[in-house]
């Protein structure tokens, strides 16, 4: 299992409080307050294996809704464009 840095960790928990908070913030906000930590995010995914990210889904949820809203955001431009 990967050990997280001080860094790491302390993203992982600023998105985890942003996740969590998604149903009571706007989606346009959330981008916003999420830009800063977005590259060091997903540079930590990308080196994450699936069972890995599994565990980093179960420990910090808000990141696992984050990665959701994302993706669900990247299918509406998708469905849009086409």
């Amino acid at each position: 299992m990967k050990q997280y840095t001080e860094n790491e960790k302390s993203m992982l928990n600023k998105v985890n409080e942003i996740g969590m908070q998604l149903n009571a913030l706007d989606e346009d906000f959330i981008f916003i307050i999420l830009f800063p930590h977005l590259d060091q995010l997903m540079q930590l995914l990308k080196q994450l294996q699936p069972s890995e990210m599994q565990i980093l889904f179960m420990q910090y949820e808000g990141v696992m809704k984050v990665m959701r809203m994302m993706e669900d955001c990247a299918q509406e431009i998708e469905n849009c464009n086409v």
